[in-house]
């Protein structure tokens, strides 16, 4: 499986049309290239995409369910707005998933896995160079993502790719306000320390930290941009 954040749509778009659609369009949300909030004109964008409104329906109804669009009875569709509340949830549930996911890791972890996570451990970009956001959510991206596949476990694989999608919008926000690359890119590295010395308490003790700091980070960060 693939991440959308770690492909780019425009690029190399799925062959099915209402895949495309989707694909896209999520991926502009995800980015906040659609901002929350933000009112969603059926006509503009089936303008745009050269589609009739029959697939957009059907990829905006997709995305419904995920909670990345809302659908407002008489007024439409909407990029669904972006709370703190629901921000800690998710955190709340990447801290239980990703926590055991760390643990598992450094039972099952190879030499090749450690690499692979040494590779996609740092982080970096540029605050006011919006250019440079989207690799720093497609690398924090490779990094959990790397960690949960080298689980090898296709279930958990899921959700955690699910939960990180819904963590892109408010990285992408806080990263708007300011968040330090540098602290992140360490706490990688202490995960993949004690995965290395297969000691599974401090693998799964080090996530729950290190997901806890990026929850009060992003806070701080959203709060400051007011939401």
């Amino acid at each position: 499986m693939r991440s959308l954040i770690e492909l780019d749509p425009e690029v190399a778009p799925p062959a099915a049309l209402p895949d495309r659609i989707y694909a896209v369009l999520k991926h502009r949300i995800l980015t906040c290239s659609m901002h929350p909030g933000e009112r969603i004109v059926e006509k503009a964008l089936c303008s745009e995409l050269k589609v009739s409104r029959t697939p957009l329906r059907e990829a905006l109804n997709r995305l419904v369910l995920e909670d990345l669009v809302s659908l407002v009875p008489y007024r439409g569709y909407a990029v669904a707005p972006l709370t703190v509340e629901s921000f800690r949830e998710l955190c709340e549930l990447r801290r239980i998933v990703e926590a055991e996911t760390a643990a598992l890791m450094a039972e099952r972890a190879t030499p090749a896995d450690v690499a692979r996570l040494e590779q996609v451990a740092e982080l970096r970009y540029t605050k006011g160079d919006r250019q440079t956001y989207q690799g720093y959510l497609r690398a924090n991206s490779a990094f959990h993502l790397a960690l949960v596949r080298c689980a090898r476990n296709s279930q958990l694989e899921s959700v955690v790719m699910s939960a990180l999608d819904k963590h892109q919008r408010p990285l992408y926000l806080g990263l708007d306000v300011g968040m330090d690359g540098k602290a992140s890119t360490a706490e990688h590295r202490q995960v993949i320390d004690a995965i290395r010395r297969h000691d599974p308490a401090r693998a799964r003790t080090l996530m729950i930290s290190h997901i806890a700091h990026a929850e009060d980070r992003i806070v701080g960060a959203l709060r400051r941009a007011g939401y």
